[in-house]
């Protein structure tokens, strides 16, 4: 039955359709536009990005901005148990950053396409708050530059990543496994780069000896770790509840 540009198959095939005196014209017509619907469908159909496409986007994402954050940046002081003299300059570097991580998240998940209205617009506020949380992450972390105060709250930051991550496949809860994973997966699109940033901008100091594999090291220890931990819990309790 074809109404406007939708085809929808009938109970009988093309052929007996056209009616008993065997018109080809109506099934030859009936066949294009089945073809036509099927191509349009496809058109607008939602392309699902396999986690190993997050993965390798995640990948490229961290590089870059890791390269980028250990360039000559003025660097926030420290007063005390807080950050203090936030050079402007670096300000608007970590949110370029921030900006870039959430619309690459948004642009290869697509969370309209798997999740309700409302639960999308949550995980957007998830992400963009995950991303605003790991801005500060990194200034904390590029004030300790040049001091030689030890980091005492790496559990904290290990949080970052994993939060967000059991949350946004919270948010997913009506979805199949395959959405949840993505979902969670791609809330790392953002705090792991960032995650890299941080490092990266404690590393860029020249009192500091560190290089580009350390800063890595460090992003996957407290990045890519916590973030692997939270999406297979998101896998697991899927599971369990199948």
């Amino acid at each position: 039955m074809v109404t406007g540009n939708h085809v929808a198959p009938t109970h009988a095939p093309a052929r007996d359709v056209a009616g008993p005196t065997g018109n080809a014209v109506m099934a030859d017509l009936l066949r294009r536009a089945e073809a036509l619907d099927a191509q349009v469908a496809a058109g607008r159909g939602p392309r699902d990005l396999r986690p190993a496409g997050l993965a390798v986007a995640g990948v490229v994402l961290t590089a870059v901005l890791a390269l980028l954050g250990r360039q000559a940046w003025d660097l926030p002081q420290r007063d005390g148990g807080g950050v203090t003299d936030v050079p402007q300059s670096l300000l608007t570097f970590l949110m370029l950053c921030a900006a870039l991580c959430v619309w690459t998240a948004g642009r290869l998940v697509r969370p309209a396409d798997v999740l309700p209205p409302a639960a999308a617009r949550l995980w957007w506020a998830l992400v963009s708050g995950s991303a605003l949380v790991a801005v500060a992450g990194a200034l904390s972390l590029a004030s300790f530059a040049g001091t030689d105060r030890p980091l005492e709250d790496l559990v904290l930051r290990c949080a970052v990543p994993l939060v967000p991550a059991v949350l946004a496949g919270a948010l997913a809860a009506s979805a199949a496994r395959a959405d949840r994973v993505r979902t969670a997966l791609g809330t790392g699109l953002v705090t792991v780069p960032m995650t890299a940033v941080g490092w990266a901008l404690l590393s860029s100091s020249v009192w500091s000896t560190a290089h580009l594999g350390d800063v890595l090291g460090m992003t996957v220890l407290a990045g890519v770790a916590p973030l692997y931990v939270g999406v297979a819990l998101v896998a697991a309790v899927h599971r369990r509840r199948r």
